[in-house]
This record gives C-alpha cells, sequence and structure tokens, in this order.
C-alpha cells in the first residue's frame, strides 16, 4: 500500500462512519459458495474498520486481519471488541503468515496489494482447494450522484482540475467487462475493480464464479461531501481546495437535490479456489 492509501488512516472516523458496507447476500453468496462452517478461519486483507469483518463474524468465522492503518486497525478492535477477531497491524505484502487458513477474504481492498506478488501471497496462506473471495462497490449510473457531479463540473474545474471528473458507468457495461474477461481471477478483477492494474494469477486459482448484487443509499448533504472526501481522488487535493470544493458540493445538494444524495452502488463478488500444487512439477520421466 502506498502513502495514499495509507492517507485513509488519518480520517478514519469519518472513513467509519460514512463509508458504504456491503449487501447481506454477499455473504449468504460466499457461506453457500465456499460452504465454511462455524468456526472457520478467515484472513481478511485490509478490513478498516471492520465494515464487512461484521457480517463475516455473524456467520460464526474467525477473523484475522492485516491492516496498515494504525488508526482504522483501532477502530476495528472498538467495533469489534469481545468478537473472535484479531489484527496486525502491517500491509499483506510484509506480513509474515502464522499458518494457513480456510478462507481469504477482501472488501474494497485487494488492489492496494502489490500486483506482482497479490496472488503469490494469497495461495501462499490458503491451504490447498481453500477458497480467496473478494468483493469491490462500484458506484454506477443512478440515483441522485451523476446529476450533483454534473451540477458541480465548474467548481471540480475551478478548485479540483485534477480529480478525473467523469460520470459513472452502467452496470451492465461493468458486468461485460467482468463475464468478458476469461477464467483468471487477475483477469476478472481487473475488469471488476478498476484501480487493480493488470495481474494474473496463472496456475494458483481456478476460474472464479462471479454474483453481482445492485443496491442504493442515501446520504444527507453534509455526509455526501464527507463520502466523496475518503476517496482517493479527494485525497489527493491539497486542503486549501479540499474545503471550498466539498462544501460547494454539499451547497449543491441543499440548494438543488433538496438536501438528500442517493447513490447507486453494483457489488461485485468473485471466488476462486486454492488449486492442489502440481507435485509433478520438476520431476524428471
Amino acid at each position: 500500500m502506498d502513502g495514499l492509501g495509507l492517507a485513509f488512516d488519518g480520517i478514519a472516523e469519518r472513513y467509519d462512519r460514512v463509508r458504504p458496507g456491503y449487501p447481506a447476500a454477499v455473504f449468504d453468496d460466499i457461506a453457500a459458495l465456499t460452504g465454511l462452517s462455524a468456526g472457520a478461519r478467515v484472513l481478511e486483507v485490509g478490513p478498516g474498520p471492520g465494515n464487512a469483518t461484521r457480517d463475516l463474524l455473524a456467520r460464526g468465522w474467525r477473523v484475522h486481519a492485516v491492516e496498515p492503518g494504525a488508526a482504522l486497525a483501532a477502530r476495528a478492535r472498538a467495533n469489534l471488541a469481545g468478537r473472535p477477531f484479531t489484527v496486525d497491524v502491517t500491509r499483506f505484502d510484509d506480513w509474515v503468515p502464522d499458518g494457513t487458513y480456510d478462507l481469504l477474504f477482501s472488501a474494497t481492498a485487494y488492489h492496494w496489494v502489490a500486483p506482482e506478488v497479490r496472488w503469490r501471497l494469497a495461495a501462499d496462506v490458503l491451504e490447498p482447494l481453500a477458497p480467496l473471495a473478494l468483493v469491490t462497490n462500484r458506484t454506477v449510473a443512478g440515483g441522485t450522484f451523476n446529476d450533483i457531479y454534473q451540477a458541480s463540473e465548474r467548481l471540480h474545474r475551478d478548485l479540483a482540475p485534477e480529480v478525473e471528473f467523469g460520470l459513472s458507468p452502467e452496470a451492465d457495461a461493468i458486468l461485460a467487462d467482468i463475464h468478458a474477461a476469461g477464467d483468471d481471477i487477475g483477469a476478472v478483477w481487473e475488469a471488476g475493480e478498476h484501480k487493480s492494474g493488470y495481474s494474473r494469477a496463472g496456475a494458483l486459482f481456478t476460474a472464479p464464479l462471479i454474483r453481482s448484487y445492485q443496491w442504493e443509499t442515501e446520504y444527507d448533504a453534509a455526509d455526501a461531501a464527507a463520502l466523496l472526501s475518503t476517496y482517493s481522488p479527494y485525497l489527493r487535493v491539497p486542503p486549501e481546495r479540499r474545503g471550498p470544493l466539498l462544501a460547494g458540493i454539499a451547497d449543491i445538494v441543499r440548494a438543488d437535490f433538496g438536501g438528500v444524495a442517493s447513490r447507486r452502488y453494483l457489488a461485485v463478488l468473485a471466488v476462486a479456489h486454492r488449486r492442489e500444487p502440481d507435485l509433478s512439477a520438476g520431476r524428471t520421466p
């Protein structure tokens, strides 16, 4: 995780308060597709304050997490106190495994693992045939956030020209790219999580099973601006311009949208399994 990723740690309270969780059906499908029973040992990469971890624990699974942000890890510990949850403050890239796990899970965080090692590291901590479950939330067309972006185009141009301004894609377009990506979890995740970058798993994992879920939530004007402030493009904007930009967006929500912003998400789940090692590799006939 680079310095920008660690910037989330500086806004841990806000991140905890406004970042969305995930539909309950995601975790229903993880349970169905993996067959994990209560007591299973789960490794979570990048739990943040525990937005998805709560749902893993609700299944009766035990969760050990790896989180590079000390403040986010502290919030996760507080949010999940008394539950079978532990966390190490480190990058997954640097973490020394303490054994193998029944499931590796990551929610909108696995793109921070270095592309050249992410699938090997995942394979190293999983038992043969054990599952890897990745989930992400993509903002898609629908709701009013696209309209708010359009109404704030001049604000963005004047105060944050470095923000790549564009409307959210249609959910069907994202899903078409995912299903056209082929059988490699790396290619599928590159299509589903646009910040993932090029990385291929090769023979380490089976072809992933894909599930998707559209859902929508509402924010008041202050929380709509606060939500934007937790995303990477806005964290890159210097504070002296970021503050007026977000205040202006909140004013637009109040003046033109009745004080309410609705945001539509496409959650995507991909589940692949660690392949059995090829014990014949390197043998002479």
